[in-house]
């Protein structure tokens, strides 16, 4: 009889399903690693805004202590309210930045969906051969 351990036979329905199998299995893998390297990416991200939104707290709430307890009382107003408007300026153009950021940034899993595509077109009829 033939033997359990033997390679199939190329052009067989059972090559071809180990194939298959096979190329599924890899894009399963690469898959799985772009959602890890995505979530790594999102929780350095998160952790390190967070940190610095907290320390930027503390440093501008020690600015504007510092800044009351030194201005002149005619002035209070008008430099807190430049300060103010400065801030505001300054948290939106960050805002924006990372709005930029964000939409330029690639899809998540756009690999894998490229290599996806690249595997139906070559096995779809008419497809690459070789």
């Amino acid at each position: 009889m033939s033997d359990p351990a033997q390679a199939p036979r190329p052009g067989t329905l059972r090559s071809f399903a180990g194939g298959l199998a096979s190329l599924l299995l890899t894009r399963a893998e690469l898959l799985a690693l772009e959602a890890q390297d995505l979530k790594d990416e999102i929780v350095g991200n998160l952790l390190q805004g967070m940190l610095g939104v907290t320390l930027l707290g503390c440093g501008l709430i020690a600015a504007l202590l510092a800044l009351w307890a030194l201005t002149p009382p005619p002035w209070r107003i008008a430099v807190m309210s430049g300060l103010a408007l400065l801030l505001c300026g300054c948290g939106l153009a960050l805002l924006l930045g990372l709005r930029r950021r964000l939409r330029q940034q690639p899809a998540p899993f756009s690999t894998t969906l490229d290599e996806v595509r690249k595997d139906w077109a070559a096995l779809g009829p008419g497809g690459e051969r070789g």
